[in-house]
């Protein structure tokens, strides 16, 4: 039996999954290979958006079953810790992208860093890892958010 691959979600995708849980109608544009291949794989998430969407249901001031809902969501997926390593590839994308005139946040700095370091697949509905990916020695997967 082929051995599963590993997905490293970053917190877009986390929440669009989760959305798409709810509104399945507003995800039908993303195509169905890439659903199957992303079903079939081991799905991992860092802590960083672990501590994001933390964050974001604070912020929103949510509701203890939402609240509890999102962390059931979160414990469907494997967390990966920062590790010391992904320190300096940290470094080099962040140099890449400053130098490059792209703006893009530590968190998904962080995240990508723990793709590339991992050599696993980054799956986002995010732009801004795409307009990193030639500084990335994985694949990219973006799935568009609905509009």
């Amino acid at each position: 039996m082929p051995r599963s691959e590993t997905l490293i979600c970053d917190t877009s995708f986390f929440s669009h999954m989760w959305r798409r849980l709810r509104t399945p109608a507003r995800y039908e544009h993303w195509d169905a290979e890439t659903i199957d291949r992303i079903e079939t794989a081991i799905l991992s998430i860092s802590v960083v958006t672990i501590a994001e969407t933390r964050a974001g249901y604070l912020r929103a001031n949510w509701g203890s079953s939402m609240i509890e809902a999102a962390e059931r969501h979160l414990r469907c997926f494997h967390p990966i810790p920062v590790r010391r390593r992904y320190v300096g590839e940290w470094a080099r994308l962040r140099d890449a992208a400053r130098s490059a005139g792209i703006a893009i946040s530590d968190n998904d700095l962080w995240i990508a860093a723990t793709a590339s370091r991992r050599e696993q697949i980054l799956v986002t509905c995010d732009r801004d890892h795409v307009r990193i990916a030639r500084d990335l020695p994985v694949e990219v997967v973006y799935l568009a958010p609905p509009v």
